[in-house]
């Protein structure tokens, strides 16, 4: 199959990725916008995980076990260490947002020292009790409320469901959010490369894929509570508009394994309409363009499909580098949202000098060896 033949293959996949979506419900307070402004101080306390039994995977799946032991709490039960995880993930994303968050250890030990159990902080029927504890103005509480992968022989999804629920001192609800992720591969999901059918649902299975999930959700789910999502009728005048975002970043290549001068990566993302869409190969080449080839009226809305190209040259290095996509509003100031494809792309360096037996004149040391195949 040639590259354009894959290409455009690439492209009807990404916009038939039917079980790759987003799904969330929320609600705002119309106070919430006015309280962000003036640095509003909350505590975040434990996340519980109402994730059906029947749908959890315990880390005797190894691959998401060995990914969630990375994140550390290995002594902790699986559920409570999932739930560690994805808390420490709405907390990294909270810091980029107006509120001020205490310190969660510091606020634990309180807790526990007052007579609170691992259930009790997780009540939001204690919240008025919490604040005045911790002297906060809000508490915020979390549940994952979905976190499983399945596998159908030519297809397979993981999902990640997440609620947030923002209380102030009072007890009063100011915030709520339920969010779920999915992402699928095989014959109805986007694809993460070009392998065969029979594999692709097994790569899709991969343990750092749901965590790339677990993260997309925390994250969206910590900047909508922070402003960085649409606000409902009747918020505050000036609410900001949805954040740009990117579902899906694919590529296509002329081989497996490293690639060699000559070779084109096409690289596929699908997202926000009308974006400044850009890709990195490492710090190989920054901030090359995507062009927005497509256009999808989703019913969850409109979907926009990018397309941009590398072509190896003869003095890249034998690196394996890694893929991200940036995404952001035309003439939009500030970091753009970034996202990384899971895996690395491997060059093979300049070709061999029969005459000097090495890489050439210009290869620099270290580039007589191939890179690591990518993954």
């Amino acid at each position: 199959m040639t590259a354009r033949s894959k290409l455009a293959a690439l492209l009807v996949a990404a916009l038939l990725a039917g079980c790759s979506g987003v799904a969330v419900t929320r609600q705002i307070d119309p106070r919430l916008p006015a309280l962000r402004a003036t640095g509003y101080r909350i505590a975040v306390v434990p996340f519980q995980v109402s994730a059906p039994e029947d749908a959890f995977l315990t880390s005797s799946l190894g691959p998401v076990g060995e990914v969630l032991a990375l994140e550390g709490g290995a002594n902790l039960p699986d559920r409570a260490r999932l739930g560690q995880v994805m808390r420490a993930d709405v907390l990294a994303w909270l810091a980029q947002t107006p509120f001020e968050v205490i310190d969660t250890w510091g606020s634990d030990t309180r807790l526990a020292h007052a007579g609170f159990d691992g259930d009790d902080m997780r009540q939001p029927s204690r919240a008025k009790e919490i604040a005045a504890l911790l002297q906060v103005d809000g508490v915020l509480f979390g549940d994952v409320t979905r976190w499983n992968r399945s596998y159908y022989l030519l297809q397979s999804t993981a999902d990640v469901g997440l609620r947030l629920e923002l209380r102030d001192a009072g007890g009063d609800v100011l915030f709520t959010t339920s969010r779920v992720e999915s992402v699928g591969s095989g014959i109805t999901g986007g694809p993460t490369g070009f392998v065969s059918a029979a594999t692709e649902p097994l790569a899709g299975l991969r343990g750092s894929n749901l965590r790339e999930l677990m993260r997309s959700a925390a994250r969206n789910a910590a900047l909508d509570l922070g402003g960085n999502g649409s606000e409902p009728a009747g918020a505050a005048d000036g609410a900001a508009a949805m954040a740009p975002r990117l579902t899906l970043v694919s590529l296509a290549r002329a081989r497996d394994g490293a690639l060699r001068p000559g070779d084109r990566v096409d690289v596929i993302a699908v997202g926000t309409p009308a974006c400044d869409v850009r890709f990195d190969l490492g710090r190989l080449r920054v901030g090359v363009p995507m062009q927005q080839v497509a256009l999808d009226q989703d019913p969850r809305g409109p979907r926009a499909t990018y397309a941009g190209h590398y072509v190896v040259q003869p003095g890249d290095p034998a690196l394996a580098l890694p893929l991200f996509c940036t995404v952001r509003r035309p003439g939009a100031h500030g970091q753009p949202t970034r996202y990384r494809w899971d895996g690395t792309i491997a060059l093979a360096g300049p070709p061999i000098d029969p005459a000097r037996g090495d890489r050439g004149a210009n290869a620099e040391p270290g580039e007589g060896r191939p890179g690591p195949r990518s993954r």
